[in-house]
């Protein structure tokens, strides 16, 4: 775009402000573009996407959010007893997969420790 085109774009009677602004701002972006050594397009392409992706997402539905959060605040028996299964798993894996005293260490105080105080993640 040259200077002449983008004053043509920007100086533009008050009666269309918003367009005007619009058109300015997209005359800067087009300036930029063009600015821009033509190795680097592809990535300022992909940052141009990922930005219009990220602030046309849909917004979480605030109810969703609150049964996500009261969910992990008050988890059910069954999910309870199945982190704990996980725990108990990993632990498992742990002390099978190696036997350096410094991780069989490490599995029996976690292991005690969750025997003691039944931890909810």
């Amino acid at each position: 775009m040259s200077e002449q085109d983008f004053s043509n774009v920007t100086n533009t009677p008050s009666t269309e402000r918003s367009s005007s602004q619009d058109n300015h701002v997209l005359a800067k972006l087009i300036v930029e573009i063009q600015q821009t050594p033509e190795e680097y397009l592809p990535n300022l392409l992909q940052i141009v996407r990922l930005f219009r992706e990220n602030v046309t997402r849909k917004p979480v539905d605030s109810d969703a959010y609150a049964k996500a959060i009261d969910e992990i605040n008050n988890p059910n028996s069954i999910s309870k007893s199945l982190q704990q299964i996980a725990l108990n798993e990993l632990l498992r894996q742990w002390e099978e997969e190696g036997d350096e005293q410094e991780q069989t260490e490490t599995a029996a105080i976690l292991s005690q420790a969750l025997e003691e105080y039944p931890v909810s993640i």
